[in-house]
């Protein structure tokens, strides 16, 4: 059983602690912007084969999130993204043709990725990457379908994406497949009570929280006591550590995105509680480094871990340490940036066409069969082929590793 206990930082250092890990993350980015600009039409036919033949370079565009509340995980995807580059330009896949990535910083901010996603389909890209909240997500994937340019969200998991359009895919499995497993785990730790803490503002999180693990939990024999929402911007968890301590739930269980997981751990070991602590996948990627041993025993559900023995996920961990040597792990938003790159290169090869059009078609041939990536075998599912299903693990973070707690069911599109 995970038992936080008080680590003896006050409330300022709490609050310091997500402003230093946010600034530390921003510090590690950067990225590259275009001014390309025009007509989504002249974009479109930019990047049309002729002859037969493909075009000497290929452009694509990565909307992501490289500053802001989830640099990390933009970042991490953006490795992906470029070792996959480099090895579909070291080979023969696209007949000499060259994959060119811009990308766009969109700091986490709406409005601005609303803005970069405008950019990106009035340019010459033939697919866009990205980008990665969902609030983000849903608000800029009716820009890329009225231009008639394929969208990979790379982690946008809500319902209510995909229905947006055709030009809309997904490239991450929906935590709404495999968090069930969560409940499992907070069951088998013999909890009987639990709170649970969520974004508010993260519709997938929503989501989440007041539907899906309700139900699990309900269904496993465990109570729910108290959900609390709360926006993703929250920086002081002192008053809120006091709320979820009170009445001494057996389980707590975070909902949230990055620097919030040990902002929020380390206040609830200055609030005096102690029991089963767990969350999202965005616990993972090296987010709960800065909660140190106090951070020890916390587990989260995902889609990826670097253990995973599918031999296709085993030969990208080994190009991708050997690309970064200086990595300590590889992550799954490592492996859905790799993936996503993987899947549009697929999809132009299949159609041999690299218009808009032409990656449309091909993404089409590529879902009806799938393709082993970094995340494993890759099925693609409803709605028409749109999306990708995997069965998900429960992994523990012991001193900046995850031990794999337990895996889901691999005949089940979503575990019950």
């Amino acid at each position: 059983m995970t038992v936080i206990s008080s680590p003896g930082l006050g409330r300022a250092a709490t609050a310091l602690t997500v402003v230093a890990l946010t600034i530390g993350l921003a510090a590690c980015g950067s990225s590259k912007k275009s001014s390309t600009t025009g007509s989504s039409t002249a974009a479109n036919a930019s990047a049309t084969s002729s002859g037969g033949k493909l075009p000497s370079s290929i452009p694509i565009t990565f909307v992501g999130d490289l500053t802001g509340a989830v640099a990390y995980v933009g970042q991490n995807e953006l490795q992906g993204m470029k070792l996959a580059v480099d090895q579909i330009n070291g080979s023969n896949v696209l007949k000499g043709s060259k994959l060119v990535l811009d990308t766009k910083d969109t700091a986490s901010d709406q409005a601005k990725a609303t803005t970069q996603m405008s950019q990106a389909a009035n340019s010459k890209a033939v697919a866009i990457l990205g980008p990665l909240l969902s609030n983000e997500a849903l608000a800029t994937a009716p820009i890329a379908q009225r231009a008639k340019v394929v969208d990979v969200a790379t982690q946008s998991q809500n319902s209510g994406l995909l229905p947006i359009g055709n030009y809309v895919y997904r490239i991450t499995a929906s935590q709404l497949r495999y968090d069930n497993l969560l409940a499992e785990q907070v069951a088998k730790k013999g909890a009987k009570t639990v709170k649970l803490i969520y974004d508010s503002d993260n519709p997938t999180l929503t989501e989440v929280a007041k539907n899906l693990l309700p139900k699990k939990f309900a269904a496993l024999g465990v109570k729910v006591t108290d959900s609390i929402g709360i926006p993703t911007a929250t920086t002081d968890y002192a008053s809120i550590a006091s709320k979820l301590a009170s009445g001494k739930p057996d389980s707590i269980g975070m909902l949230l995105v990055g620097a919030q997981f040990p902002a929020l751990i380390k206040a609830l070991g200055n609030a005096g509680w102690k029991g089963v602590a767990w969350g999202d996948s965005a616990a993972t990627a090296g987010a709960l480094g800065t909660a140190g041993a106090a951070g020890n025993g916390f587990f989260y559900a995902l889609d990826f871990t670097e253990t995973l023995d599918y031999p296709s996920s085993k030969a990208f961990v080994t190009a991708f340490k050997a690309a970064n040597p200086s990595a300590k792990h590889v992550y799954g938003y490592n492996a859905v940036g790799y993936d996503a790159v993987q899947f549009i290169a697929k999809a132009i090869a299949a159609s041999g066409d690299a218009s808009r059009d032409g990656v449309l078609k091909g993404a089409q041939m590529v879902s009806q069969t799938g393709f082993n990536g970094a995340l494993g075998p890759i099925k693609f599912t409803d709605p028409d082929k749109r999306d990708i299903s995997v069965p998900g693990v429960v992994v523990e973070w012991q001193s900046g590793a995850e031990k794999i707690l337990q895996k889901g069911d691999q005949t089940k599109l979503v575990q019950p």
